[in-house]
């Protein structure tokens, strides 16, 4: 088993297949950590996606207006 576990953390994952023919992966957390992430990136875009397909949101001008704003304001409160 060790060696299996150092091809893992050597590689992105490794297919064990059982007798009956079920397969399983077995993948590093790291690896696991980082398509969490880029799961939770996709679910943003689609959501801005459909945000921008229906005419909602703000600009590009706004937002980067927003966080001047939003930055001076900081700026001020904890220098």
């Amino acid at each position: 088993m060790f060696e299996t576990f150092d091809e893992v953390l050597a590689a992105d994952s490794q297919i064990i297949t059982h007798k009956n023919g079920t397969a399983i992966a077995l993948v590093s957390l790291s690896k696991i950590e980082e398509m969490e992430q880029e799961i939770e990136l996709h679910k943003n875009l689609a959501i801005g996606y459909a945000q921008a397909m229906r005419g909602e949101g703000i600009s590009t001008k706004d937002l980067k207006n927003r966080m001047k704003e939003k930055e001076k304001k900081l700026r001020a409160k904890y220098g």
